[in-house]
Order: structure tokens, then sequence, then C-alpha cells
């Protein structure tokens, strides 16, 4: 349950507000490129993972913002790594961070632990929050989140 309650909190915290341009975005869009944003990361990589959805980060979740509107949700979309081994956490660690900064992104968070694969990042330009994140139980996913948008039902 912690595992949960932590991927939710860090994918509805750092997703809000960041886009300038976030009312163009809409929720259906935020979607496609949460999806994309994982399953390209986890195209690039060596061996290539297989994807294992989340499912409770596909429930789209309050912006929690204060500059944005209470009525605004952030969109995002987690899958675990499977076939990827202990011994090859720090190596995939090291291909996504290579993989997001030849994209352009901000890798702006890396573990200080030398054997912690965790690192986030930012895509350019349009701010979307990337992370790849161990889990207990030596696991590793990779996730998106969206900036705060409109939810569809509003638009």
């Amino acid at each position: 349950m912690k595992i949960v309650f932590a991927l939710v909190y860090l994918l509805t915290l750092t997703g809000c507000g960041m886009s300038e341009d976030d009312d163009t975005l809409s929720q259906n869009r935020a979607t496609a490129r949460v999806e994309k944003l994982v399953r390209d990361t986890a195209a690039a990589l060596t061996p290539r993972p297989q994807l294992e959805l989340i499912p409770v980060s596909v429930t789209p979740t309050a912006c929690l913002d204060k500059s944005e509107s209470l009525q605004k949700i952030v969109v995002s979309r987690a899958y675990w790594l499977r076939g990827v081994g202990k011994a090859q956490h720090m190596v995939v660690s090291r291909q996504v961070a290579d993989y997001w900064k030849d994209l352009g992104f901000q890798v702006i968070a890396k573990s200080a632990k030398p054997d912690n694969p965790e690192l986030s990042g930012v895509t350019e330009p349009d701010k979307f929050i990337v992370a790849l994140t161990w889990a207990s139980g030596d696991h590793i996913y990779l996730a998106a989140t969206s900036p705060c948008v409109w939810p569809e039902a509003h638009r």
C-alpha cells in the first residue's frame, strides 16, 4: 500500500501547474502523451522490458497547484518494468537518463544512493514529469504525469 500512496502522491504533486499552455491541452491528449512517454522510454532500453500497467495510475487525480482551478486534474500512467532484474537496475537507470537527455528533457533528480536507480525529469517544452522509481521487492517502474488540465467533461 505504501507503493500506491507514494506513486499517487508523487505523480499528483509533481504534475501540477507547470505548463504555460496547459489550457489548450485536453485530458485525452494528455493521456496519449503520458502513455507515449512511458512506452517510448521503455522501447529505448536494453534489454527491452515488458510493461505491466499499475492500475491505480489510470485514475485522474486533482491538481494540487493552488494557482490552478480546483476543477483541473492531472493524468498519469505508471508501468512496472518486468524482466529487469535487480542487477540491471542501475544500467537501466543510466539508459533512461541518457535517453531523456538526448530528447532534451531536464533530468532534475537522481537518487543520492549509488545503488538506487531512481530519477525524475521534465519534458521540454510541455512540462510533463517523467520518473523511474524503485519499489520494495526490488522492482522498478516508469511513470509520467501531465501538467494540470481540464477534464474532458469540463470542455
